[in-house]
């Protein structure tokens, strides 16, 4: 179900967020005197400063015992955990890391400034005393799957997230499509 986060009564345990990072130090990059291709092109972006400023939405849709669950790049994980701290909540750990696949199982490579990037984050953060929802201490923290739509996460990791927690209520932030048990909030769903 699609959800109004700025106009709800509706409260969450679990947060699941895609921030639209803003990549603006690789539109100063070049390799070979070309510079990178803008990631901000491909979706609207959001300063990190502006999404901190969410903070009391985020806490009117928070219950007091939450989880979030925020993917970061490589270069985002100072912003993302700040983010995370604006929005109420202690960074715990990478919960996940998702290894990039082609359809055919073969590693997927993207350029980056230092080194050949093929992984993104899910970083882990808590308030309250979320770990009495805890249910499962098996979930495993890589996640190998196809790299399908750009920034569209692997359906497998909100599966596992249900799987550490169970069924209590939750919701996507950033959302690129609907999924069932799940209310979702975002501009392209």
């Amino acid at each position: 179900m699609k959800v109004d986060i700025f106009n709800t009564n509706k409260k969450y345990n679990i947060i699941y967020a895609d921030p639209p990072w803003e990549f603006s130090s690789k539109q100063l990059q070049k390799v070979n005197g070309t510079r990178f291709h803008s990631l901000n092109e491909e979706y609207i972006t959001t300063s990190t400063k502006s999404m901190c400023a969410w903070g009391g939405v985020i806490d009117n849709i928070a219950t007091s015992d939450s989880a979030i669950f925020m993917w970061s790049t490589d270069a985002h994980l100072k912003e993302a955990i700040a983010l995370m701290e604006a929005w109420g909540f202690k960074y715990k750990t990478v919960a996940f890391v998702w290894s990039k696949h082609s359809n055919k199982g073969n590693e997927l490579f993207t350029l980056g400034a230092w080194t050949m990037k093929n992984c993104e984050l899910c970083l882990l953060g808590t308030k309250g005393r979320m770990l009495q929802y805890k249910k499962a201490n098996n979930v495993l923290q890589l996640c190998k799957a196809e790299r399908t739509r750009h920034s569209q996460k692997p359906s497998e990791i909100r599966d596992r997230i249900v799987q550490i927690f169970g069924d209590i209520p939750r919701i996507e932030l950033f959302a690129r499509q609907q999924v069932d048990g799940w209310d979702c909030w975002g501009n392209e769903v």
